[in-house]
């Protein structure tokens, strides 16, 4: 569980990795509280980190994730992926591996499950891979709305197998303007990930 307020400006602790992990970890367990126990806070947390998704309505959910990004909430593409990123996790937060799962799947490998799972093509022709193909060219907004529809569509097709949300966030937080090889290497994670499971292309 966080801090309170009065910690949080104190301690201000920077989104590093161990961050991002505690960090996610706890919207899936506000979000499991808010379905199994209907608790109050839970329920008031769930809804405002999903209003997170858009900028016209992203304000509702600064008081839970502004506080914890450090001077990284004065970097616009950091505080956007922050916000965008808690928002996805919070609405399919049952798709997220937590800390009772032993080995939630990258989201790239994930993604080639559920195209398998759904008889989609995961060669370059099927829908899921034709999504990601261009993916590393979006900007980081876009992306993650690409990213937001495909685990729309596992969730509408009853799609169980748990994705590691740690492993996508900081995917994003690292994604950059694609001009450098870093930038770059952490954008073409997903499509790496995707194609190393696939079947080779006849």
């Amino acid at each position: 569980m966080f801090a309170s307020c009065a910690t949080q400006e104190k301690e201000r602790p920077v989104m590093s990795g161990l961050d991002i992990r505690e960090f996610v970890n706890h919207i899936i367990d506000q979000a499991k509280r808010k379905q199994e126990s209907r608790d109050s806070r839970a329920v008031r947390e769930i809804a405002a980190l999903r209003s997170g998704m858009s900028i016209t309505t992203e304000y509702r959910a600064y008081p839970y994730v502004l506080p914890y990004l450090g001077d990284a909430s004065q970097q616009e593409q950091k505080r956007v992926v922050a916000l965008r990123c808690a928002a996805m996790i919070a609405e399919y937060a049952d798709l997220g591996g937590d800390l009772d799962d032993a080995s939630p799947l990258r989201f790239g490998v994930w993604a080639n499950h559920l195209a398998r799972k759904i008889g989609d093509d995961d060669s370059v022709d099927g829908m899921i891979a034709s999504r990601l193909e261009y993916l590393h060219m979006q900007d980081v907004e876009e992306a993650i709305t690409t990213i937001r529809r495909i685990l729309q569509y596992a969730q509408s097709n009853s799609f169980t197998q748990k994705v590691d949300f740690i492993q996508l966030f900081k995917t994003f937080w690292f994604w950059g303007n694609g001009y450098d090889d870093d930038s770059l290497n952490h954008r073409l994670e997903i499509l790496r990930d995707f194609y190393s499971t696939s079947n080779p292309v006849n």
